[in-house]
């Protein structure tokens, strides 16, 4: 396949996702007339870049979020890390504490931002890595805003722990996933990386879904329960201004368009 006609095919899968809400493997190798491995390939490189994701149970493939936010179904990442800075830079200066941003790149969390705490011991924000979503405080409000069936699709066939005190079990994971959702933050401690807890929310945009995940990070024993509902409550302070920034702006009064 030329690679004129690749990018040609592509594009015509991706009207075709964007037009039904989903497309099968025979589906494309039919309407393209290229054999069923070709298409397999070509939903699978769509897939690796997010911009189609394959349903786990009806095997049907479906917009991922990079193609959600080019057709304005969901804000971008760039975006949401332009909303966040400022209320993160308040929310370190607030805790003393490093802050890191986190957005969901498949079955992992990728670091877009992150604000460094002056503290010489400090949890230093890993700007640009990917994590698995389970083990990250960050990671998981996102994950508690799928389905138990798209978590399982991630992580059903094993969880891979990072440290003794990582999650062993997708059935571990469904029942903290549970409690996040009841609770609205997650906590993490020592689980990606010893010796360092990770308190998080959700930050949401205008329609209320969850598009990244806002974590105040420390060592453990500047993070300890006792304090937690005051550090939780400066998060979600911080979430809800992003929000703001992230909702559409009215126009100003007297630049409307006036048709008399």
């Amino acid at each position: 396949m030329s690679e004129i006609r690749a990018v040609v095919h592509a594009l015509a899968v991706v009207d075709r996702v964007m037009a039904e809400g989903g497309v099968r493997v025979r589906q494309v190798a039919d309407e393209l007339g290229i054999a069923p491995s070709s298409a397999h390939r070509l939903l699978g490189t769509l897939a690796e870049q997010d911009y189609v994701v394959q349903d786990p149970y009806s095997r049907i493939y479906r917009p991922g979020a990079k193609l959600l936010a080019l057709a304005g179904g969901v804000v971008g990442t760039r975006e949401v890390r332009h909303a966040a800075h400022r209320p993160m830079e308040s929310l370190a200066a607030a805790t003393g504490e490093s802050v890191s941003l986190s957005v969901l790149a498949r079955s992992e969390v990728e670091f877009v931002d992150g604000i460094e705490s002056g503290h010489v011991l400090r949890a230093s924000p890993r700007i640009g890595a990917r994590l698995p979503a389970y083990a990250t405080a960050g990671g998981r409000v996102l994950l508690a805003d799928l389905t138990p069936e798209e978590v399982a699709g991630m992580f059903g066939t094993g969880i891979r722990k990072l440290t003794d005190r990582t999650l062993g079990s997708l059935n571990e994971l469904t029942a903290a996933l549970a409690r996040i959702r009841q609770a609205g933050y997650a906590v993490s401690r020592g689980e990606s990386t010893e010796g360092i807890t990770a308190v998080a929310v959700p930050i949401r945009d205008g329609s209320g879904r969850a598009v990244a995940g806002l974590a105040v990070v420390a060592p453990t024993e500047r993070l300890p329960d006792t304090g937690l509902s005051v550090v939780i409550e400066q998060l979600t302070q911080a979430a809800r201004q992003t929000t703001t920034e992230l909702l559409p702006r009215a126009a100003p009064k007297g630049n409307e368009d006036r048709h008399d």
